[in-house]
């Protein structure tokens, strides 16, 4: 610049200055919001659709990043290579303030990782996408889902009540005429308790019909807490270990070094993975062997029980998640079900896997991070 004289200078300039403004503009019309942190984590860049996304004032330029986005170990972002920051990035928000949206959020290195020693360079963008539409959307697809299966396991209910109601029925007429055979003395007493026995089994098969359909179509409030993964699996292996020992079953659990921090119902959890393990005993009555693999990636903590039973057929496989469908003989048909309703609940995913005389995989993945972070307050510094 030194070489330009005064007229050329000042074309240059003028021609930076318009380009700054065409480029100024391409960014305030992008319909993501988009804000550029630097390696001090500070905010250098933001466009107007983030502005209006968070209801952010323009001051918030070389603000911290950490006042208006408390959900995040920004520090951390400076301690780990970008190659680990998927572990910040693939998440949803739901804002509240200044409206109430959902919203993607994806965080994207520079293109080289800047110098550390030097303050104030770009480290990298935090990129926002209105997905409101699509959500509500998957809420009503959700809920008539829904619908769809409490209308059916109503109408399952409804015929799965009918065997114990029939017994009980059946069995109560025959303990009255034996009530009324006490007048002449004939009464038999060990009859009479033996059909009181057979009532009183029909009424608690009722209850357990009842009560499992209620846990199937009934979501319970989550109590999030942290998890020790290792822990609850221990408990579950726990509850069925007379059956495991009695089957000459194997049980074998492998885990990697270190277990991301999880969040989590463990009571809920735990029932899931019980429901998964009885499955997997019940599948080998005369013993086998049943693997417990945990593996980490930058989304999910996965748990994979795998068993070496009589394995599932294409039919079994499209129809495990049909209220009241089972594959064994005093099995109710609820209990994969109530895992997947468990397992959603935790914003994770429940995948099946098997064929016959190969034994059958259940795993279920759990987000390493809440899938949905909720922003409350406005997003401002306070």
């Amino acid at each position: 610049m030194d070489r330009l004289d005064p007229s050329s200078l000042q074309v240059y300039l003028m021609r930076l200055i318009r380009e700054k403004g065409f480029l100024e503009g391409i960014f305030n019309t992008i319909r993501e919001g988009l804000i550029v942190i630097d390696n001090n984590l500070k905010i250098r860049i933001i466009n107007t659709a983030a502005i209006e996304m968070f209801g952010i004032s323009e001051d918030a330029v070389g603000q911290y990043i950490g006042k208006y986005f408390k959900q995040f170990d920004w520090e951390e972002l400076l301690r780990v290579s970008p190659e680990s920051w998927g572990r910040f990035s693939r998440r949803e928000m739901e804002v509240f303030y200044p409206q109430r949206r959902f919203l993607s959020f994806y965080l994207m290195p520079v293109p080289e990782r800047p110098d550390m020693r030097k303050r104030g360079l770009p480290l990298a963008t935090m990129i926002f996408h209105d997905i409101t539409e699509s959500c509500r959307e998957s809420e009503q697809n959700v809920e008539t889902q829904k619908v769809k299966i409490i209308t059916q396991m109503a109408a399952s209910v409804a015929h799965e009540l009918g065997n114990p109601l029939n017994s009980l029925g059946i069995h109560l007429q025959i303990l009255k005429r034996k009530l009324k055979q006490q007048q002449d003395g004939k009464i038999n007493v060990q009859d009479v308790e033996h059909f009181a026995d057979i009532a009183e089994q029909e009424v608690s098969r009722l209850d357990a019909i009842v009560k499992n359909f209620l846990n199937a179509v009934r979501p319970g409030e989550l109590h999030l807490r942290p998890l020790n993964l290792k822990q609850l699996l221990s408990e579950a292996i726990g509850f069925m270990r007379p059956e495991i020992e009695g089957k000459a079953i194997q049980v074998e659990a492998s885990f990697p070094d270190t277990i991301p921090a999880l969040t989590g119902d463990s009571g809920q959890l735990t029932q899931a993975f019980f429901n998964i393990i009885k499955n997997a005993i019940q599948a080998m009555p005369d013993g086998g062997l049943l693997s417990i693999i945990c593996s980490v990636d930058d989304v999910y903590v996965q748990i994979k029980f795998a068993d070496t039973g009589k394995g599932l057929s294409d039919r079994d496989l499209s129809r495990l998640m049909e209220p009241y469908f089972t594959t064994k003989n005093d099995g109710h048909g609820l209990g994969l079900i109530i895992v997947d309703r468990i397992v959603h609940a935790h914003g994770g995913e429940l995948t099946i896997d098997g064929s016959p005389g190969q034994g059958a995989s259940f795993t279920i993945s759990l987000p390493r991070h809440a899938r949905i972070i909720r922003q409350l307050a406005p997003a401002q510094a306070e």
